[in-house]
């Protein structure tokens, strides 16, 4: 787990240090161009688990618990917002229950809640159907066969409730783009409802915001961390 991004250090106080978390199917460096153009903040995005190339990897599937080990190691001992993307939105509000003293602030970019009852069914049904499929691939190349079985596991694993959202006190901002297909807007919104988060829409955007939509990811990051600074938020 290479650190990646971040910000020179120089003289005075540290910059507001963010985390950008990235989902299934991806790489810290897919936010490489949303890190760019933060750069009075100090940005660290990371490769998850089992998500490159690295050798040394058990082939073991992280999960929640792992993953949300592995970013408050990362983080040290140092306050920071924590931002995710899909999947590793939910490392984001793991390590924000854990350590809630270390998580200032949460920011959410379209990730899946599909155990909870107001998740839309048609969505949890769109995942359990891409889990069939690629259940049902025959083997792959060698970095086929390792994401898809990392997909797989992490889609399943939230067909049961990983954390207690009641336990989540930072404060929160999720967002959401309206294309057309795959539809996250309803969930997102009862999410928001739920948690008294703050809504953040990018219209025509979809769910690779990030690779698609940087300057406008940046500002859903700049905004999250904002909700973590006292006197910013309002």
């Amino acid at each position: 787990m290479t650190p990646e991004g971040g910000r020179a250090e120089g003289g005075g106080a540290r910059p507001p240090l963010v985390v950008l978390v990235h989902g299934a199917r991806d790489q810290g460096s897919s936010f490489a161009r949303v890190t760019a153009l933060l750069d009075d903040l100090e940005v660290l995005s990371y490769d998850r688990r089992g998500w490159d190339d690295d050798p040394a990897w058990d082939g073991v599937p992280a999960g929640v618990d792992g993953h949300t080990d592995d970013l408050l190691a990362l983080l040290g001992e140092r306050p920071a917002t924590v931002v995710g993307h899909s999947w590793g939105g939910h490392v984001a509000v793991a390590a924000a229950i854990r350590r809630p003293d270390l998580i200032a602030s949460v920011g959410l970019w379209e990730t899946a809640l599909q155990w909870e009852p107001w998740w839309p069914a048609d969505h949890r049904q769109l995942i359990s159907n891409a889990v069939a499929r690629l259940r049902e691939k025959p083997p792959g190349t060698p970095r086929q066969n390792r994401e898809r079985l990392l997909f797989v596991a992490e889609a399943t694993e939230m067909f049961t409730a990983p954390y207690d959202l009641g336990r989540l006190k930072a404060r929160c901002i999720v967002g959401y783009g309206d294309a057309p297909f795959p539809i996250f807007e309803p969930g997102v919104r009862a999410f928001a409802k739920l948690m008294d988060a703050e809504q953040f829409t990018l219209p025509g955007a979809t769910h690779m915001a990030h690779r698609e939509n940087p300057a406008d990811f940046a500002r859903f990051v700049r905004r999250a961390v904002a909700l973590g600074r006292p006197g910013e938020a309002a």
